[in-house]
This record gives C-alpha cells, sequence and structure tokens, in this order.
C-alpha cells in the first residue's frame, strides 16, 4: 500500500494487553470478527499486536513468548491476512520499554529507581532499561515481525523513560560518556544535573533509531511510528523533538479536552516528517472504565476538530480478556466516521500560522523542584513553559487568531509568522536565541515572558537574558513578594483595560526585576503590596494584599530591534484565563491584522490551509463546546485576508454555493447555522 498513512484518515487500535494465567483468555478470539467490526466502522488502518505490554507475543515468535491461551496459534498473521483481505492497512504493534515477561525474565534488564529499588515492583507493568541487553531483545522480536508478515507499518509504544533509571548499564553508560556519577539531585542550574538528563534524552533517541532502523533494514518501505503522546509532557519521560527525526509521522493518543487536542495537532503539523499525523483518543471514557463509551457527540466533536487540522483520527478499543469486541462500539465509530468520511479527500495543504508559538522540549521542568532528590516527596508536577504555551494557545484559539506550536525545528523557518510567542521558556541555548534575534532583526514581532532565555539547555545560569538586546531590558532581581501587580503607564491604558494606577492587575506570584536598556519604551511597571504577603503578622487586609507600593521597574517593555519589535512581560500573562485579555492586548499592538478575524463566539475554533496545488484555500470552523451535545451557533461571519483574488467559495464536501462576498481587502464569508463541523473552499485559480 506505499505510504499508506498519506491517505487514510480513519483508524483503529484495539488493545489486547491480556495476560494467559486464565485459559478462557482469548478462547474465543475470532480474527473474522475482529476484521469485519473495523470494516463497520469504516477504517482503513488497524493497529494489530503482534506483541504488548505483558511481553507475550500473538505469533509464534523465536525471541519471546507465545501467549500461552494461543495454544501456538499465529494470531497475529490470521488477523493480519483477514484486514488485508478487507482492504485495511496494518501497522504491528510493539511495546517499546514495558515488557513484563522480560522484565520478570532477567532482572539485569529491569529499570531501578534512584533508591535501588526495581521501579516496578508491585505493579502491572514490568519496565525494562533502553540501556540494557533488552534493546537487543526488542529490535530482534521487530525484525521477526518485519521478516515474517506482510504488514504496512510498525508501531513502537511508550518510547519514553518511565521512571529515572539508575541501573548498572545506565551508570556505566554515563561514566563512560562523561566520566561523572549518576546525580541524585534535581537542580536546573546545575550543569551536572542537566547534562545527566541530556543524556537520558540522548540515550532515548539512539533506542529509538536502533528500532526504526532494524524495521527499515528489513523493508524500507515499512512505516514506523513512536507512540507520540509525550512531547509536551515532562522532564522525566526524556523526550525531545529529536525523536520525531525517527518516525515516519507522529500520532499518539490523548484523553484531555479540546485545547489539549488542538495544540498537539498543530505541534504535530509542524514536527511530524510527514502529513497527515494522527490524532488518538480512546472510545471509552477512559482505559481503566473501557466499557463506558463516551457519548457519540463528544466523539463527532473530537473527530471532526481532527479534520478542521486535516489530522487523522483514531479510536481505541480494548478488547474482553476471552477475545470478543463489544459490536457497540463499531457500530458507534462507523456512524462518526460516516459523518467526516466525505471531507477526507479534500484535506491537506499548509497551516496558516500568524503567530508561532514556540515549545521548548528541553524547557519541560519547573525550577521550583530545584534541591530537590529524585523521586522524593514535594515535587511541584507543574510545567511552567508547558502551561504558559497551552495558556498562549488557549487565548489566540478564542480570539480567533491563525496560530501554529513550533519547535526547534522550525528556527529556520520563522519569517513565515507575523509574531513568535516565547511563553516563559526556561532553557535556551545561543542557537535558539541567535534564530529569534534575527526573526526580529528582519522585521518580526517577538512576545516573550518571565524567565526566557536566562538558563542555557545545559544548565547554566546566565547574568542576563541571552535575549537582552531584543527585549531592551537587563535582569535586575526578582522581587521577594509572591503577589504582584502590574499597573499600566499613562497613555498605554488600553493594554491594560480596566485596571489603573490605583488598581492594578494583580499577579498571583513573583515578578523579574530588569532595568531599560536606551531606546526601550515602558508599557507598564511592577507595583508590590504594602506588605510582603508571606508575613502573617503585619498586613494591610486579612484576605488579600493589596497594591501599596509603586515602582519605577519596568514590567511590560516595547522595543524596537532592527526592523522589528519586541514585548518583553516580567511574568507569564498568558499562563492564566483571567490575564488574556492584557496578553491579546498586547499581541495586538505587535500586529493589528491577522489573515483571518470572525465573529464568533470562544468555542468555534477556525483553521485555515493553503493548498497550492489546487489553487485555494481551506476555511475550516469546529464547534466545539464544553456541554454536549453543541448548541448550534448562527450568524457566524469570517473575514479573510489573503493578498488574491478569489473567484468562487463553496461549502465542501459537496461543494455547494454558499453566503460570500468581496470587501475592500478580505473575502467575507457568512456561515449557516453551525452544529459542530463545516469546511469551505476559497478558490483563487
Amino acid at each position: 500500500m506505499g505510504r499508506w498513512y498519506e491517505r487514510v484518515y480513519r483508524r483503529g487500535v484495539i488493545d489486547m494487553h491480556i495476560t494467559d494465567h486464565d485459559p478462557r483468555f482469548l478462547s474465543q478470539v475470532g480474527p473474522e470478527e475482529y476484521a469485519a467490526r473495523l470494516a463497520e466502522a469504516r477504517v482503513g488502518s488497524a493497529v494489530v499486536y503482534a506483541h504488548s505490554h505483558v511481553g507475550l507475543c500473538y505469533f509464534p515468535t523465536k525471541t519471546g513468548k507465545l501467549h500461552g491461551g494461543l495454544q501456538g496459534r499465529d494470531l497475529f498473521g490470521e488477523l493480519v491476512d483477514r484486514c488485508h483481505e478487507r482492504g485495511i492497512a496494518v501497522v504491528a504493534y510493539l511495546s517499546a520499554i514495558f515488557d513484563t515477561h522480560a522484565y520478570q525474565a532477567n532482572a539485569d534488564w529491569r529499570i531501578i529507581d534512584v533508591n535501588g529499588n526495581e521501579a516496578s515492583a508491585n505493579s502491572r507493568y514490568g519496565i525494562c532499561c533502553p540501556n540494557a541487553p533488552y534493546r537487543e531483545y526488542i529490535a530482534t522480536l521487530a525484525r521477526e515481525v518485519c521478516a515474517g508478515y506482510r504488514v504496512e507499518g510498525v508501531r513502537f509504544d511508550m518510547t519514553f523513560w518511565p521512571r529515572v533509571c539508575y541501573c548498572r548499564h545506565c551508570r556505566e553508560r554515563f561514566a563512560c560518556e562523561t566520566g561523572a556519577d549518576l546525580p541524585t539531585v534535581i537542580d536546573w542550574q546545575d550543569p551536572a544535573w542537566v547534562a545527566f538528563q541530556r543524556k537520558r534524552e540522548e540515550w532515548l533517541v539512539d533506542f529509538a533509531r536502533l528500532l526504526t532502523s532494524t524495521v527499515k533494514s528489513v523493508n524500507t518501505a515499512l512505516s514506523v511510528e513512536h507512540q507520540a503522546s509525550t512531547y509536551a509532557a515532562g522532564w522525566t519521560l526524556g523526550v525531545t523533538h529529536r525523536l520525531a527525526e525517527q518516525c515516519d509521522f507522529l500520532q499518539g493518543d490523548f484523553y484531555g479536552d479540546a485545547l489539549q487536542g488542538s495544540f498537539v495537532r498543530k505541534l504535530f503539523h509542524n514536527l511530524s516528517p510527514n502529513r497527515p499525523p494522527g490524532f488518538e483518543t480512546c472510545i471509552s471514557v477512559d482505559l481503566a472504565n473501557y466499557l463506558v463509551l463516551k457519548p457519540k457527540e463528544l466523539l463527532r466533536a473530537k473527530a471532526a476538530a481532527a479534520m478542521g487540522d486535516a489530522c487523522a483520527f483514531i479510536f481505541i478499543d480494548s478488547i474482553d480478556p476471552a477475545g470478543t469486541l463489544n459490536p457497540a462500539v463499531y457500530e458507534r465509530m462507523g456512524e462518526v466516521f460516516a459523518e467526516v468520511e466525505p471531507f477526507e479527500q479534500h484535506l491537506g495543504g499548509e497551516l496558516c500560522q500568524d503567530v508561532g508559538v514556540y515549545l521548548s522540549t528541553e524547557s519541560k521542568c519547573d525550577f521550583a523542584d530545584n534541591g530537590k532528590h529524585v523521586d522524593g516527596p514535594g515535587l511541584s508536577g507543574s510545567l511552567p513553559h508547558v502551561e504558559a504555551a497551552l495558556g498562549a494557545c488557549k487565548a489566540l484559539i478564542e480570539a480567533h487568531i491563525p496560530f501554529g506550536v513550533i519547535t526547534r525545528t522550525n528556527l529556520g523557518d520563522l519569517t513565515r509568522h507575523r509574531l513568535v510567542i516565547l511563553p516563559n521558556v526556561l532553557m535556551m541555548d545561543e542557537q535558539e536565541a541567535e534564530a529569534f534575534r534575527e526573526y526580529v532583526r528582519q522585521g518580526g514581532g517577538l512576545y516573550a515572558s518571565a524567565g526566557t532565555s536566562l538558563v542555557t539547555t545545559d544548565g547554566r545560569r546566565q547574568a542576563d537574558f541571552l535575549l537582552a538586546d531584543v527585549f531592551g531590558t537587563s535582569l535586575a532581581g526578582e522581587t521577594r513578594e509572591r503577589f504582584t501587580y502590574i499597573e499600566p503607564v499613562p497613555g498605554h491604558e488600553d493594554l491594560l483595560e480596566g485596571y489603573t494606577v490605583s488598581h492594578p492587575l494583580g499577579i498571583p506570584g513573583p515578578q523579574l526585576i530588569v532595568q531599560m536598556r536606551k531606546g526601550a519604551e515602558v508599557l507598564g511597571r511592577l507595583a508590590l503590596p504594602y506588605t510582603d504577603p508571606a508575613d502573617p503578622h503585619r498586613f494591610a487586609s486579612i484576605h488579600n494584599n493589596p497594591p501599596g507600593v509603586r515602582t519605577e521597574h519596568p514590567a511590560i517593555v516595547l522595543n524596537g530591534f532592527g526592523e522589528g519589535r519586541s514585548i518583553y512581560v516580567t511574568t507569564d500573562l498568558e499562563r492564566l484565563d483571567a490575564h488574556r485579555p492584557a496578553f491579546l492586548a498586547l499581541l495586538r499592538s505587535l500586529c493589528d491584522r491577522f489573515t483571518f478575524e470572525a465573529d464568533a463566539p470562544k468555542c468555534v475554533e477556525f483553521t485555515l490551509l493553503h493548498q497550492p496545488d489546487r489553487q485555494r484555500y481551506l476555511l475550516s470552523l469546529v464547534n466545539f463546546q464544553r456541554d454536549l451535545p453543541n448548541l448550534p451557533v448562527h450568524d457566524i461571519r469570517v473575514r479573510v485576508r489573503l493578498g488574491k483574488a478569489i473567484r468562487r467559495v463553496v461549502e465542501l464536501p459537496d461543494e455547494r454555493p454558499c453566503n460570500w462576498c468581496h470587501s475592500a481587502d478580505s473575502v467575507e464569508v457568512t456561515v449557516e447555522p453551525l452544529e459542530t463541523l463545516r469546511m469551505y473552499a476559497l478558490e483563487y485559480g
């Protein structure tokens, strides 16, 4: 089927992590029913299990252990054949790190925690270290599958570090490569600790490279994917943008809200080596409660949102231990896929991204954890940079501003964005700093917040921002107070609408103290409470910490740099809902015109994709309300500025005429009542 993933937007996964201690397990599995159910759900590809987290195989293996309930049967081969008979592409599933059988059989392969204990003790999951000889074991198993079966691709699931490992293999490799012992205390401003984290990230990519190259050595046409839900997850997992290089496309499972889905699809659009990427979720309310299905309205909204981002949609079901499937799952997914299938022929193109939100995969940590023991109590569980990035995306979605999520991979293409947002990027190196500096110098707009560029990616705290010249500020310190304020400077009250010098904007956290550089302009200043909020005995008000100390310290700074401009804020305004009007006002002060704007409620997300080969733009509207089913939205008007003469606008998938008109510099489309998804082609040929 060649590059099957370029054509298949409807995909399915049937989880099959089944033990074999009970003879009833998998005794009723039927390959014909398995394939028939997938066909009923209208899927074009299926992830079929060759090997599971339990570590058991579903084919007669020379490397691993066959599931005992199969009694020598080649279930995997039967499933592959039945799926192919129905035109369904097959991706073979192998568990990359979780393997209970290998864990139990080989004590030397186990991940060991900082206290010397087996990390998987008393757990259903046996987790093996990718630095142990296990790496050769799973690579050999992958080679066996690829050489023995006609599949279209391979998925390696769980390619990440479930825990920080201190096994002998990790200790020996770190000592060999650095000459040092493994550190046990977290400190993101200690090069020794950060060196360990960077090695963990490097080792994970090396492990993925081994698995990918093993598959490609058997058949270069096979697709390879490493489960991709972890790019915005915390530092412990060790996943960075470099893992994407070992994939043909990105696909991951997510269980959050509409914001999470939009964020990761925008990230995948820019990071995936090929498109479309895949957005995956379970059809049940969660993986544990697998028999209670999500409402059809929720599945419809998630599938529609994937279509709006030109992304494949994948559902996950779980097989019953006996091997049977729930018919209701496939009936429901078949109905949902029947609704979105007609749009597939129209998908593709380059996402319009006036704003690029930068995700630093080296900054997925919290400096508040510095000095704490690995796996010790009191770890924050917070990811300030990721949370600020998500907050920025939420603001952009609700304001109907076209955006994308970018990483280091995209540094060479920053000029496609009118604005770039650096949301409290905790760690940055000179390469990144120079890319952003050159972007602004050439005329770009930059918004940066809080600690952006103060600590290098190798853990060195700088005396000043790497981007101090771009920001127009220099670091002078940090407030002792943990509740602070920003007051507008006279003449710029519109940027902090509703706030004044006497009633400034409250910030539930500290702020950096900065000094102005020549030529910069102050838009807002730091204000402090009457007393230190940490003092429980001396205070102004028992319930709050009112502003009482004005300062001359800048809090919002506008700076011209080369042909462009930057705004730096001493806190991450974008992180909290209440501060986002101010955040958006600052963005609009840097760029007052975006490619599209709309009169629509916040629950409607717009995307625009350029398809130059078809000489058209694809405009999608997705209504994804918090409480479902959606209430229809009426009287939506979208104005799109393309710089091209539009000859025709039609509604897809049927190319029906719609209500549109030209204005001075844009095309305006009036949308009929929107229930969940509407899509339009704006043709300019």
